[in-house]
C-alpha cells in the first residue's frame, strides 16, 4: 500500500530514466511536492516538459540549500565526486539518497561526509532497457524491490515512506551483502546475456540461422543484452571483485559440464538438472520482486482487440485493484494466458468472482 511521502522539496541530481521516473511518481502521488532537477539544460527543459520536475538549476549547491530530500540519480562513476558539495550545502536536517546500483563503496565515501546519518544508499530493482528521459514512466517502480542500505537507523522510516509513496518495496539490507547479491543475478547475467548473443551472432557460417531460431527461450534468455554500455560502464569496475568471484564459480561450474560432456557421463548433468529444478520451483512465481508472496489469477484472453481492456474494465467496475499483470503465454490467432496479482486472498477472491461473472476464462 502506498504512503505518502513525508518530503516537500525535492531535488532530483540527474533527471534521467530512473530521476525522471521518480520525479514522476512523487508528483503523480502528490503534485504540491516541488521538485528541482540538475543536470544538463537539454535534458532539464525535457524534464520540465514531461512533468518529471518543475524547477530547474544548473547549480548543484543551490539546487539542494532548500532541500528536504536530495536524490543522487547519476551515473555511479559521478557520485563520489558530488558527496563532498552537497554535504556542505544541505540542510543537516535532508535526507541523502543515491539509486547506485553497487553500494559498499558509496557508503563508505558517505559516512565520511555525512557523520550524522542522514545518507541512505538505495537502490531499486527496476529499469529498463532504454535511457533517458524520454524513457522515463510515473509506474517504474510499482511493485518493485528497493533496497536502502542505511548508515544509521535514524531515517530509515522516512526513508521507507518515500519508497512506498512512489509505489515500491522497501528492503533495508547490509550493502556489502547487497553487492554480493547484484553481482550474482544482476551483473553476472548481464555478461552471461552478452556472451551467448555474440557466441550465437559469430558461429562461422550459421550466425544467421542462429538468430532465425533464436526468438523463444534464447530471446528470453538474452534480453538484457540490448541494455547501453552507458548504464554499465560504471557498474563493472566498482563491482568487479564481487563479479569476479561468481564469474569463476560459473566457469568451474562450465568447465564441470564440459568434462561430463566429454566422458558421456550424463549421470552428473542429470543431477545439476535436477539441482536447479529444486532451486528454480524455490523462486515464487507470484512474487516478481515483491517481499511476499502476492494471490494470483490466470485468465485466458482471446486475440481479439479491447479484450484486456475489457477484463481491466470489469475489475475496475467493482473497485478490484490489480497488483500486477503478466502476459505468460500467447499463441497468435488464438489469445494469451495472463497472470493476474492481488493484494490479498480476499481481492483476488472478488476478482474471480467478478471474472467468472464477465464470461472471462479464470483458469485459477
Amino acid at each position: 500500500m502506498k504512503s505518502a511521502s513525508p518530503f516537500r522539496r525535492v531535488t532530483i541530481v540527474g533527471v534521467g530514466l530512473i530521476g525522471g521516473s521518480l520525479g514522476l511518481a512523487i508528483r503523480r502521488q502528490n503534485p504540491r511536492v516541488i521538485i528541482t532537477g540538475v543536470d544538463r539544460r537539454k535534458v532539464l527543459d525535457r524534464a520540465r516538459h514531461r512533468g518529471a520536475i518543475n524547477v530547474s538549476e544548473p547549480s548543484l549547491a543551490r539546487a539542494v540549500e532548500n532541500a528536504d530530500l536530495v536524490i543522487l540519480a547519476t551515473p555511479l562513476n559521478r557520485i563520489k565526486s558530488l558527496l563532498p558539495v552537497i554535504a556542505r550545502s544541505v540542510s543537516s536536517q535532508a535526507l541523502v539518497t543515491d539509486v547506485g546500483s553497487v553500494k559498499a563503496q558509496i557508503m563508505n565515501d558517505a559516512r565520511m561526509w555525512f557523520p550524522k546519518g542522514n545518507f541512505i544508499g538505495g537502490h531499486p530493482m527496476a529499469g529498463s532497457e532504454h535511457s533517458g528521459i524520454q524513457a522515463a514512466h510515473p509506474l517504474l517502480f510499482e511493485n518493485a524491490i528497493y533496497v536502502l542500505t542505511p548508515l544509521s537507523k535514524a531515517r530509515v522510516r522516512a526513508a521507507t515512506a518515500f519508497v512506498r509513496s512512489v509505489g515500491a518495496r522497501p528492503l533495508v539490507m547490509d550493502a556489502g551483502v547487497h553487492d554480493a547479491v547484484v553481482a550474482t543475478v544482476s551483473h553476472l547475467p548481464q555478461l552471461v546475456a552478452i556472451a551467448l548473443m555474440n557466441l550465437a551472432g559469430s558461429q562461422p557460417g550459421m550466425a544467421k540461422a542462429c538468430l532465425q531460431l533464436g526468438a523463444g527461450g534464447f530471446r528470453d534468455m538474452t534480453r538484457v543484452a540490448s541494455s547501453p554500455f552507458e548504464l554499465w560502464k560504471g557498474i563493472f569496475p566498482a563491482n568487479r571483485a564481487k563479479i569476479q568471484v561468481v564469474l569463476r564459480r560459473l566457469e568451474r561450474m562450465l568447465a564441470g559440464y564440459r568434462r561430463s560432456l566429454t566422458r558421456a557421463d550424463l549421470r552428473k548433468i542429470a543431477a545439476e538438472f535436477r539441482r536447479s529444478q529444486r532451486l528454480r520451483n524455490r523462486i515464487p512465481s507470484d512474487m516478481k520482486g515483491f517481499l511476499r508472496p502476492l494471490p494470483q489469477l490466470e485468465v485466458f484472453l482471446p486475440d481479439r482487440p479491447g479484450m484486456l481492456a475489457r477484463l481491466t474494465g470489469a475489475l475496475a467496475r467493482k473497485n478490484v485493484n490489480i497488483r500486477d499483470i503478466e502476459l505468460i503465454r500467447v499463441r497468435e490467432g488464438m489469445g494469451g494466458m495472463f497472470r493476474l496479482s492481488f493484494e490479498s486472498a480476499r481481492e483476488k477472491e472478488r476478482a474471480r468472482r467478478t471474472l467468472h461473472a464477465a464470461r472471462f476464462a479464470v483458469e485459477r
